[in-house]
């Protein structure tokens, strides 16, 4: 066997799909995508003829080789850059309501019942599944206070096979009394949780998966002795950041009554050292023009949550100016408050919020695409290491087949590739999702015969 063809876990030949820039899809036709054994992408070659593929593939092993279809394709894996985990036991429920009303009588109480660790591994369970089963293969996860049900989440991923960033959530105040936490035992536990992931990444045998994020829930539920702790855990450990921005004017409103002395909500998380390069925020619906600078001069990033901000009736997020300012946006689901765990549907919703706010500056499939993909890869720092097809990167990757049995895709005689991809965005769901995978491994979901990482 050849030197390189022995390095050399799997190859696909046939069309791969991948963003090259923010406007620009790159339909790469009868390519040849080689992944090593260390699920990196090692060799990319463009426009290889049936006629020479054998030549390419000298040394490579038959059983290695992916011949895709007409009807198939390959594409990076979607980033979800903002979904809660406990919140898919109630998804779909309580649209009915604003925000701050929908938090008292859904979410809290159902996030109560994960003080039992048990409860949240069966739950926890479902909802890594599902969000994989989706096509996401990196996910910024927020669990719940609790300790032992954050570990279960951690557990769970690392058993599925997804990347992920996973948060113990943080509330000392304004909050029912049976999920208020003390600003020493949320410390104390977020530390154990940090602590318990890198532990668990000493323990496996591939380069890990999780990540450890700080995760306030947002400003009002935490005081500002703990936002400032948690910015010092976060500096100490050198961790990703999460929370909620600028979501609802009224939760805008009770922030500032809050933290008079910051200039404005962003400020809030600045003044705390929990805004740079690596904090993620969520939603951003109601943003002044110097909270995007600020975002933008700290290089913090978006998850555009465009259902959930339909759902709850907190508004339409600027994306456009976002994107002008050159401020890094990704996309997310906000299960619960996005009824559905698909970034296909958040990529649908987001396109209806830019028609409706401005028709002359909507969100076109390419940018579409990239926030789903490479952009999300960006906001969660990690744009060196996923979000395309570049050589180098890991190989994250959705196989597309069009034409699986009940489909909701139907293919005709006039379709190429492009309108093929372009009705899988859609159209399409988790049935058209054949293959998942994550750093070179398929995925393997609940209920298979597989292993979960092969």
């Amino acid at each position: 066997m050849q030197p390189f063809a022995s390095t050399i876990a799997k190859v696909f030949y046939g069309t791969l799909i991948h963003s090259a820039s923010i406007k620009k899809i790159e339909f790469i036709k009868q390519g040849l995508l080689f992944i090593d054994n260390q699920g990196k992408i090692a060799k990319l070659l463009r426009n290889v003829s049936q006629d020479s593929v054998h030549a390419s593939l000298e040394g490579v092993e038959d059983d290695k080789v992916v011949r895709l279809s007409e009807d198939q394709f390959v594409i990076p894996g979607f980033i979800d850059t903002h979904i809660h985990a406990p919140q898919y036991t109630f998804c779909g429920n309580g649209h009915d309501q604003p925000l701050l009303e929908w938090l008292d009588t859904f979410t809290f109480p159902r996030e109560s019942k994960f003080a039992d660790k048990d409860y949240a591994r069966k739950l926890y369970t479902k909802s890594v599944a599902r969000s994989l089963r989706n096509g996401t293969t990196s996910a910024c996860w927020y669990a719940t206070i609790h300790l032992e049900a954050c570990k279960e989440l951690v557990q769970i991923i690392q058993e599925q096979g997804q990347r992920a960033y996973v948060g113990k959530v943080n509330m000392n105040q304004n909050s029912p009394d049976f999920l208020i936490e003390t600003t020493e035992s949320s410390l104390r536990d977020t530390r154990a949780f940090i602590e318990y992931v890198q532990d668990v990444n000493t323990k496996i045998d591939h380069k890990p998966l999780i990540t450890p994020i700080i995760t306030p829930r947002f400003a009002i539920s935490c005081n500002s002795e703990l936002l400032t702790e948690l910015g010092k855990l976060a500096a100490e450990y050198d961790l990703p950041i999460q929370s909620h921005l600028c979501e609802n004017q009224n939760e805008i409103g009770f922030t500032m009554s809050l933290f008079p002395d910051s200039a404005n909500y962003t400020a809030v998380y600045a003044d705390h050292g929990l805004l740079n390069g690596r904090s993620i925020m969520a939603h951003c619906v109601h943003m002044k023009d110097e909270e995007l600078d600020l975002m933008k001069e700290k290089n913090a990033g978006i998850s555009h949550c465009a259902n959930s901000n339909f759902n709850l009736k907190s508004g339409m997020a600027d994306v456009r100016k976002m994107l002008s300012k050159g401020i890094k946006v990704g996309l997310g689901t906000d299960v619960a408050g996005g009824y559905s765990p698909s970034i296909l549907e958040a990529l649908r919703a987001s396109r209806t919020a830019s028609v409706a706010r401005d028709a002359d500056t909507t969100l076109l499939v390419a940018e579409l695409f990239y926030l789903a993909t490479l952009g999300g890869a960006h906001v969660m720092e990690l744009q060196d290491t996923i979000g395309n097809f570049e050589v180098g990167k890991e190989f994250d990757a959705i196989l597309v087949n069009t034409s699986t049995e009940d489909s909701p895709v139907d293919i005709f005689d006039h379709d190429d590739i492009e309108s093929k991809f372009e009705k899988y965005l859609f159209l399409g769901d988790d049935r058209n999702n054949e293959q998942i995978f994550v750093q070179g491994k398929r995925v393997r979901l609940p209920g298979s015969s597989a292993a979960s990482r092969k």
